[in-house]
């Protein structure tokens, strides 16, 4: 049975969705026309995240267990999957961590704005979609930006295959090579920031109309922001 056949047994359904594994990172696609199907709507194809992660690489924790980030920059878990008849709702649990943690917001700890280098906040949805979309603020009375998805690495990724390699000696498995996540959304710090501390906070909508929330503090240092530069 190949997928051309298998696509004809079911695009008459009122909903649809597959799932596959082995690929150690996790994403959702929307299968159309491009990829053979004929349904009226597309269909729902999930590569699982997988429970041992990048196959329990990277360095081991203070209880010996490793790293295991995937090569998307998502953590090791498992997903849920909640039936309503036809419909199916998706969680994502990462292991051995609270419920709610659904992504990782990703900002420099200091930063000071240079007209030149522009300070950038990624933040990596680990079951995000093209259907999802994300936004955040600085500060309690910050304007609410929309962040672009984008098809890049994951820099908390590449920063630790980074400290692997200045390592004297190796523990564990070294992570795998970075890909290009399929769950991860950018925006620019936005210009004029005080020098102190502020709090960035994110909110991501999933596919499924539910809002979760993550935040991250910065330190801004003293110096004039690139708009008010001559």
């Amino acid at each position: 049975l190949d997928r051309e056949e298998l696509f004809r047994l079911i695009e008459d359904r009122p909903y649809t969705m597959s799932i596959s594994g082995h690929t150690h990172w996790h994403g959702h696609r929307f299968l159309g026309e491009e990829e053979g199907w004929k349904g009226e709507k597309p269909h729902h194809h999930v590569i699982n995240v997988t429970v041992s992660g990048s196959w329990w690489s990277g360095a081991p924790d203070e209880l010996g267990i490793p790293h295991a980030m995937m090569s998307d920059g998502g953590p090791n878990g498992y997903t849920i999957f909640n039936f309503d008849r036809e419909k199916a709702v998706i969680d994502y649990k990462a292991a051995r961590r609270p419920a709610n943690y659904q992504m990782n917001v990703l900002a420099p700890s200091e930063v000071a704005f240079d007209a030149d280098s522009p300070n950038f906040v990624y933040v990596n949805v680990f079951n995000g979609s093209d259907r999802s979309t994300v936004r955040m603020r600085v500060g309690r009375t910050g304007k609410w930006v929309a962040l672009k998805k984008v098809l890049e690495q994951d820099p908390y990724l590449i920063a630790l295959k980074k400290q692997e390699k200045e390592r004297p000696e190796m523990l564990g498995r070294n992570l795998p090579v970075p890909k290009k996540s399929d769950h991860l959304w950018k925006a620019v710090l936005p210009d004029g920031l005080p020098a102190g501390e502020h709090l960035i906070s994110v909110q991501t909508e999933d596919m499924w109309g539910r809002i979760f929330h993550a935040s991250r503090s910065i330190r801004v240092t003293a110096g004039v922001p690139p708009a008010k530069k001559r």
